[in-house]
């Protein structure tokens, strides 16, 4: 019936044209196979529904008709399956892009203390603002919404006297063509004054356009943690000022204290010797030997006290003379050497003295810590054992470390750091004559330096003292 109703309306080709339509709708729809499928389908269809059946050999015109179907059918279906794949992969894209979107939007609205912002300059001067993150509503009191029906709502924010700052740093990152970033005052809606630094770069568009990427985060809390510590710190520097000052009178003071104190306690020192003196010229014939021993002692007392008078003058001074410079420390050693050449002979030392470089130092004191050391090498000895000292030294850094070595009495652990300390004597002055202060002065001369004095020792077997000083290279 369908035949018979469209024999009369039809050609012989046209059912075949109109069959492509629901080959091409299978291709685009179903993909490759759906197409070849309704190609195959739709040839049957006509050939049964619409043309009258022939199983023998068809006219030419009709065979070319069925042949031409079926080469395009297949060629509909394969362009409409690619066609198909090609919708699923930019849809696919599309999709991937959405959820990209999605993310980097809820990043951008949850920056802690952050927004993000893209302005376009448009025609006129007037900028307008393309994208703002939800965080804007957090730091600037205004809604994405107000931004973009006015987009200078951000910029009526700043503190009028810190717009010209953010304008010279836009200009001078347009010239340069590198980004900007500033710290601005921000005025918001309910009074508060918040700092909040901008940084942003110019980009330009494949479309041609030039646009800002920016971000606004909020350094308030940060400025005040710097304000505080400046405040803190200016406190610390005047309370530091005031204490140095301090000290300094201190120290005059404490000068002037002990050059006094020296030549008071040195006069009747001076006096109970000189009358001791007399007294055992004029009355010489009357005194018994304790008498004499007596006088000698007292004497000797007094020139004890003399000469720890002496080092305590010297031990308060030590610090106050700051004249340094380049100095020989050979000719201060071989100094040293004669001034203890008498103690040296009669002890029957040997002394294998440096090499020494030269140091940045005053020759004075260098010639006092090392007449202090040799001199202990030399004294603190063992009945019968004659004294071998060693002196070297060698560079480290921009320090020199000079050693005194001996082969003395030694000094037990617990007593090695005790023994630089004031008034710390290890024995009586009847086994070792001495103030008591020698080392404490060598070790305040030698970290007045910036240097350090330490010893090392086995009991019975001798010690090795170390310092260290800067070398006359360091000070040039």
């Amino acid at each position: 019936m369908v035949r018979l109703a469209l024999n009369a309306a039809l050609a012989t080709t046209a059912p075949y044209t109109l069959s492509l339509l629901a080959v091409t709708a299978a291709a685009v729809n179903g993909g490759f196979r759906a197409g070849l499928l309704a190609t195959v389908l739709s040839a049957a269809g006509v050939n049964v529904l619409i043309t009258a059946p022939a199983w023998r050999l068809q006219p030419v015109p009709q065979a070319v008709s069925l042949v031409v179907f079926l080469v395009v059918g297949a060629a509909v279906s394969w362009l409409g399956s690619n066609r198909l794949e090609a919708l699923r992969r930019i849809q696919a894209a599309h999709q991937a892009l959405e959820e990209r979107e999605a993310q980097l939007r809820a990043l951008s609205d949850n920056l802690p203390g952050a927004m993000t912002y893209q302005a376009e300059g448009s025609p006129g001067g007037r900028t307008g603002v393309l994208y703002v993150s939800a965080n804007v509503e957090r730091l600037n009191g205004v809604t994405p919404a107000e931004v973009y029906a006015a987009p200078d709502t951000l910029f009526r924010r700043i503190d009028p006297r810190a717009a010209a700052h953010l304008l010279a740093a836009e200009a001078s990152a347009v010239q340069t063509g590198q980004p900007f970033e500033v710290e601005v005052p921000f005025c918001l809606p309910d009074g508060a004054r918040r700092w909040m630094r901008l940084a942003s770069q110019r980009r330009t568009l494949p479309d041609g356009r030039e646009v800002w990427d920016g971000v606004q985060i909020d350094v308030t809390e940060q400025r005040d943690t710097q304000e505080a510590l400046r405040a803190v710190n200016a406190q610390l520097e005047e309370r530091v000022r005031e204490r140095t000052r301090q000290l300094e009178r201190s120290n005059q003071e404490l000068t002037q204290f002990a050059s006094v104190a020296s030549h008071d306690l040195k006069a009747p020192i001076r006096t109970v010797v000189n009358f001791l003196q007399l007294l055992e010229r004029r009355a010489g014939a009357q005194l018994d030997d304790r008498a004499r021993e007596y006088i000698r002692v007292t004497v000797d007392a007094a020139g004890r006290m003399n000469q720890l008078v002496d080092d305590l003058l010297t031990y308060s001074r030590v610090g106050q003379e700051r004249t340094r410079g380049p100095v020989n420390a050979q000719e201060v050693l071989e100094g040293v050497l004669r001034d203890l050449s008498s103690t040296l002979q009669d002890r029957g030392a040997a002394v294998q003295a440096g090499p020494l470089p030269p140091l940045q130092t005053d020759p004075v004191q260098l010639h006092q810590v090392l007449l202090n050391l040799l001199g202990n090498a030399v004294k603190f000895q063992p009945p019968g054992r004659a004294p071998q000292v060693c002196v070297q030294a060698r560079p480290e850094g921009g320090l020199v470390h000079v050693t005194v070595r001996d082969n003395g009495i030694g000094i037990a652990p617990e007593h090695q750091e005790r023994i630089f300390e004031v008034f710390q004597r290890l024995h009586t002055q009847e086994q070792f004559a001495g103030s008591g202060l020698g080392l404490a002065i060598s070790r305040k001369i030698v970290e007045e330096h910036g240097g350090q004095l330490w010893v090392e020792s086995v009991p019975g077997e001798g010690s090795t003292f170390h310092f260290t000083m800067p070398g006359a290279e360091a000070g040039a």
